[in-house]
């Protein structure tokens, strides 16, 4: 009688063994699934264009909800490597990375793309012939001129003592017919977008 009281005791005590293991997700129950929380992604705040001037910083992020996510930046529709975060920042910014940008937000029930934004770079005036003095004759024409780069379109005023030339606003400046009053200093102030630059000072001089 005694063997069969321990026996139904050592019964009750596995029972609740077992039951107590499920109940703490042990061997007795189920561990979960580890994706359980992820929802349907949703991008809440899309990637924003930026336009900045080359050699500074650019950043893109993007909000999105839906429990574990994962993220691929791409330019152009390939993938960037690397860019696998919320936000990423160039520091600093060049011409070669401005395109167009995305990012792939991924979980276990699949992925959103978010729209595009686009990197402009932009690239301030620089003067790679600068102008030259002259010496001329009272009565002949002298002509100033200057070459530059930059983005976009570029704009040309000239000056002369600092002071801007009316109607002088292309690469060159010519005065058909010098006088003794024209000797002085000139130089161009070149602009674009994103900034200006100055040229170097050419002195006219009248003989």
């Amino acid at each position: 009688m005694k063997n069969q009281v321990f026996q139904l005791s050592a019964c009750a005590m596995a029972a609740v063994l077992t039951m107590s293991l499920a109940a703490c997700g042990g061997s007795g129950g189920d561990s979960g699934d580890s994706t359980a929380a992820d929802t349907q992604i949703a991008i809440t705040t899309q990637p924003a264009a930026v336009t900045v001037v080359a050699g500074l910083d650019a950043s893109f992020s993007v909000v999105a909800t839906g429990g574990k996510l994962s993220y691929q930046w791409r330019k152009d529709g390939v993938a960037v490597p690397g860019l696998t975060a919320s936000k990423f920042t160039f520091a600093p910014a060049y011409s070669t990375h401005a395109g167009s940008y995305d990012v792939v937000v991924t979980n276990s029930l699949g992925s959103v793309t978010s729209t595009a934004a686009v990197l402009t770079v932009g690239i301030v005036p620089a003067i790679t012939t600068q102008p030259v003095a002259l010496t001329v004759s009272a009565g002949s024409p002298a002509t100033f001129s200057v070459a530059a780069t930059g983005s976009g379109t570029l704009t040309y005023q000239w000056r002369k003592a600092s002071t801007n030339i009316a109607g002088a606003t292309a690469a060159s400046y010519t005065i058909p017919a010098v006088a003794a009053a024209d000797a002085a200093s000139y130089d161009v102030v070149v602009t674009n977008t994103y900034g200006t630059a100055t040229s170097s000072v050419a002195t006219l001089t009248v003989n």
